[in-house]
This record gives C-alpha cells, structure tokens and sequence, in this order.
C-alpha cells in the first residue's frame, strides 16, 4: 500500500500516468475521475465569488477570490501575477484556520479561508480524491488552495513548496483547471525533468520529498491564452483559532496605525540613521527571487 500503488490503481482504471522521477506522476484525467469537471467548475468559480482587490475587506472565513494586487497578497509590496481562493476541511469559526506557510505568507490572508463544504463541486472532488487516498494508506488532505491565472503574463516562479506547516507524510497534487492548459515545469538542480502542457483535469501529484528534491513553476507564455488555473490540495498541522487570529490583526493594525502616525525623525537623528543603512552590508538587503 502506499502511494506507488494509489497511483497504479488509476492505471489500472484507464488512466494515463507518466513518472518523470521517483516520486513524481502526472496523470491525465484525473479531475473527471473524481467528478469534478476542470472547465465548467472552474468558469462557475470564477463567475459565481466575490473578488477582492486593492484594501478591500476580506470576508472571513467565506469562499472569495484574492486579486494578486491585494495589500493581504501582495509579495514585498508587488502584485502577484495570479488570484487565489483558500479552503479547509471543517468550518474555521469552531475549528480554527489551517495555516499553510510559504515564502511571504501574510497573517492577514489567512480569514480569506473558507470551509470547503460552501463549495459543492470541491467538497465532493476533494471527499473523492480522499477516498481513494485513504483506501491506499495514504494521508488524506486538509487544505486546497485554487488559482487562477488570467492571462498568459500570469505565472509563478519556480519553488519548491516550504515543509514548514506541512505533514512530513502529506502528498502534493496539482489538478489544472480552466480553459487551456499551462506548461508546467519541473527541475531537479540543473536538469528538467518535465517541461510540457499538463490539459485541464491532468495533475500532477508529488510526495513531499520529492517536492522538497525538485522546483516546479508555471512560466509565463508570449502567445494568447485562456483563462486557466489549479487546485492544489496538501495536508496541513497547523490551525490558528478564530478569536486568536483576530487578536493578532487587531494587534498588528494598531502597529501599522502607529507607525503611520510618528513624525518624521528631527535631522540629526535623521542622518544618524542614514549612516546606520550604509553600513550595511549590501548583500544583507538581497531579496530572495522565491514567490509563493
């Protein structure tokens, strides 16, 4: 039992799987096989959901869209190149927001998680997709995260996924949604290992140490493309309470609210300063190229 033979299961149902490296399956028709329809469902997502931009409230814990130019999602003050949904399994009012860590994470996205069981097509994809996991002595997920790239300039960078707040045990599985498929990109040091169109309802479905082995990302194009996107399902151990997430932002507003607020330093203070930020070391201010 295990993974290998979950995914030979598939095989054996008719499924295509091609394994670019031990640990690694991208496998089509995956999104059909556990009901979920890659082009339909995801049009009704995106028609059917809010979508916040700019400053604008994010409605705790209900299933909206997070514009990459939100100040909750935005990567070192720039707009990400995609929008996002977030998901759970339970209903985080009583049983906390699971929190998924990557690189420039903010607290104040987290209430933008929702309870996948709002969103009838995921609830019953992602059941299904845990149903054969578990029938295979496999950790089943927790947590789904929905993107959605607009246009073909949309991307994200190649990374590997950070194992801070994930399951040492939890699979990795990638399910392209949309209209058109995206290349997908997969490295391992210098070599690629895959680097093709992975179609509406394919997936590609990583172990953790796999994950933490390789990089994957999705480049962007030149030429005109469709509306596309993923599902990302994982399986997550950290939670934050309700009531203790809004003690931290209520905290957190009051910092910022203060900072905004204090004078501009007096100028021998001031220049004080600017002697402190030259003697840095140049390559303490390098920003890393990983986005989340």
């Amino acid at each position: 039992m295990g993974i290998e033979d979950a995914v030979r299961s598939l095989e054996t149902q008719g499924l295509s799987v091609k394994r670019p490296r031990k640990g690694v399956f991208i496998i089509k028709g995956l999104a059909d096989h556990f009901g979920l329809d890659a082009k339909a469902d995801f049009r009704a997502l995106d028609a059917n959901y809010p979508k916040r931009s700019g400053a604008e409230p994010i409605q705790w814990g209900q299933p909206q869209w997070v514009q990459g130019d939100h100040v909750a999602l935005q990567y070192r003050g720039n707009a990400l190149k995609r929008r996002k949904m977030w998901f759970q399994r339970g209903d985080p009012l009583f049983q906390g927001f699971t929190k998924y860590y990557y690189t420039g994470w903010q607290k104040r996205v987290l209430p933008a998680t929702a309870n996948v069981e709002d969103v009838p097509s995921l609830d019953h994809f992602t059941c299904s997709v845990n149903g054969w996991l578990a029938g295979h002595d496999v950790m089943t997920t927790n947590h789904f995260i929905v993107t959605a790239y607009d246009t073909e300039k949309d991307s994200i960078g190649m990374h590997s996924d950070k194992a801070k707040s994930i399951y040492d045990d939890s699979i990795i599985l990638v399910v392209k949604l949309g209209e058109a498929g995206r290349p997908f990109k997969l490295t391992e040091g210098e070599t690629t290992l895959y680097e093709d169109v992975v179609p509406p309802g394919a997936a590609v479905l990583m172990t953790m140490e796999a994950n933490l082995a390789t990089k994957h990302g999705v480049p962007a194009l030149d030429a005109p493309t469709g509306l596309s996107g993923s599902i990302v399902l994982r399986s997550i151990h950290e939670r934050v309470g309700w009531n203790e997430l809004d003690r931290i932002l209520q905290a957190d507003e009051r910092k910022r609210k203060r900072r905004a607020t204090v004078d501009e330093p007096p100028p021998n203070k001031k220049r004080a300063l600017e002697r402190e930020d030259a003697a840095v070391p140049p390559e303490w201010c390098e920003e890393s190229e990983e986005e989340p």
